[in-house]
């Protein structure tokens, strides 16, 4: 800080002494020596103060002790990494260490040995404070509050109801005031639910294949332009491109059944003991591309449990994006990003997300939409192979496509680990009073939160505590090598994140 002398400036015309010369601090060891301990002194004194003065007016820590919101954030748990695919999971543990039985949520393995896995602690978060007295929580907004049931202990959930709301959980979606709740792009991603991805291949991969390949309808014999490449595919143009659409259809292995079937709500971190007993429809892909300029169109299918959607991206604004559900076009507004090719020896990478959810079709390229979202109501009769809910098809030309995943919405479920608890919320619909609120746990089947509370369902405006916006400490840890040995386990900086 700049200290300003106020004293009126010598004349001139008058010389001024000249003051003595500081002794020199390599002369003089002692001076120096106190003069770097008087500042590290001062620096921790400040840093103190900062941190004091943060936590009592901006922010506060927090431990999260169940797996309520897993896998947005963690409980108590273990850290498995599967013996098939090398997939990292974690399953829940309660307050005595016990856990379920270990199935991997990426290849379904069920002989996951567990027992060498590392025991860790709970999320530990950075929670706004007051934030909700400048304004009230939002929608699909992760909050901390006081619940009525235990008034001193801190919840932690996401907010989908708010004042004045008429709320109801049906067919595992929310509804308000009777119309579905539907989800932006953005609030997507803060929420889904990893289901597959192919950077984790698994042994078994040449017997039970994810991802298979399909010139055509089924029923023609046709060779396929497709083929592996690591953990993604490519695709050599071939006389048959401009006719045909050639699939690389993705098949879903059913970790409950262990067997090809439907999306289901299974959460590894629950273990396999608390089967997923509901068809998921609401899926994900988010996938890398490399489009030759030879390639035509690029087309996504989604499968739902009683009708089809077919995306037409054209490459290079050849054409206007298409959407078809079933037979019937739909309306698309116009193209508002579009994928680009890039010639074999330069090739340009673009991301893909495409989302059928909340009966809502989303398409970004690169994070940006494609076109506006398209919204519908109803459902289409006729049968869906539940095998292969996503496929990605190229028309005309070469495509590469790396690192494919998919994934899925929420499913809300109307039971509690199977406990006849009669839910709020679910059977009809509950109405919210003009400062209550409505909450949920993104991990369904085992959260306890409004549908499930004895007293009441909902939490008052003044019982929220604030707004968690950073989970600063992980649950998950990494083992610390040196020379190549594993001395031990820390917190993994990589799982350091913003909670959306």
């Amino acid at each position: 800080m700049t200290i300003f002398d106020r004293r009126p400036e010598p004349d001139p015309m008058v010389s001024s002494p000249v003051p003595p010369s500081p002794p020199d601090s390599d002369d003089n060891p002692r001076i120096a020596l106190a003069a770097l301990v008087r500042q590290t002194v001062e620096f921790l004194v400040s840093l103190c103060l900062c941190l004091m003065l943060f936590r009592t007016f901006a922010a506060e820590a927090y431990i999260v002790p169940t797996g309520s919101m897993a896998p947005t954030l963690l409980g108590l748990h273990k850290e498995v990494t599967c013996t098939n695919c090398r997939f990292r999971f974690v399953l829940g543990m309660d307050e005595r260490g016990r856990s379920g039985r270990a199935v991997c949520p990426n290849c379904g393995q069920h002989e996951t040995d567990a027992s060498a896995s590392i025991a860790s602690s709970g999320d530990r978060l950075l929670v706004q404070k007051y934030l909700f007295d400048i304004r009230g929580p939002r929608r699909w907004e992760v909050a901390v509050f006081q619940s009525q049931n235990e008034p001193n202990q801190a919840y932690v959930k996401r907010v989908v109801g708010l004042p004045g709301e008429m709320v109801q959980v049906r067919g595992g979606d929310l509804y308000i005031n009777g119309r579905i709740a539907r989800k932006s792009l953005a609030e997507l991603r803060a929420i889904r639910q990893l289901v597959y991805d192919n950077d984790f291949i698994p042994k078994d991969s040449d017997r039970f294949p994810r991802w298979v390949f399909r010139r055509g309808p089924s029923r023609i014999a046709t060779p396929s332009g497709w083929k592996a490449d690591g953990s993604g595919f490519i695709h050599e143009p071939s006389k048959y491109d401009r006719d045909l659409v050639d699939w690389l259809d993705y098949r879903h292995w059913d970790p409950d059944t262990g067997r090809y079937g439907p999306v289901r709500d299974v959460y590894a971190y629950n273990g396999g003991d608390v089967r997923g007993d509901n068809t998921v429809s609401d899926l994900m892909l988010d996938c890398t591309l490399s489009v030759r300029p030879d390639a035509q169109n690029l087309v996504v299918r989604m499968n739902t449990v009683t009708e089809t959607f077919f995306v037409t991206l054209p490459v290079d604004d050849r054409a206007k994006p298409e959407v078809r559900r079933g037979g019937k076009r739909l309306e698309v507004g116009p193209a508002l990003a579009t994928i680009k090719s890039s010639p074999a020896d330069a090739p340009r990478s673009q991301r893909l997300e495409v989302a059928l959810v909340d009966r809502r079709l989303m398409v970004a390229i690169d994070g940006k939409p494609a076109f506006d979202p398209v919204d519908f109501e109803g459902v289409l009769s006729g049968p869906t192979p539940f095998a292969t809910p996503v496929s990605i098809g190229v028309q005309g030309g070469g495509v590469s496509v790396s690192s494919p995943r998919i994934f899925r919405d929420i499913h809300y479920t109307s039971a509690l680990a199977n406990t006849p608890k009669r839910p709020f919320g679910v059977e009809s619909p509950f109405i919210l009073g003009a400062d209550e609120y409505f909450v949920l746990g993104d991990n369904s089947p085992v959260s306890n939160d409004s549908r499930f509370w004895a007293a009441s369902p909902v939490v008052h405006r003044k019982d929220f505590l604030g707004k968690p916006f950073l989970v600063h400490l992980p649950g998950q840890l990494f083992s610390l090598r040196v020379f190549g040995r594993s001395i031990c386990w820390i917190p993994d900086p990589r799982e350091i994140r913003y909670i959306r």
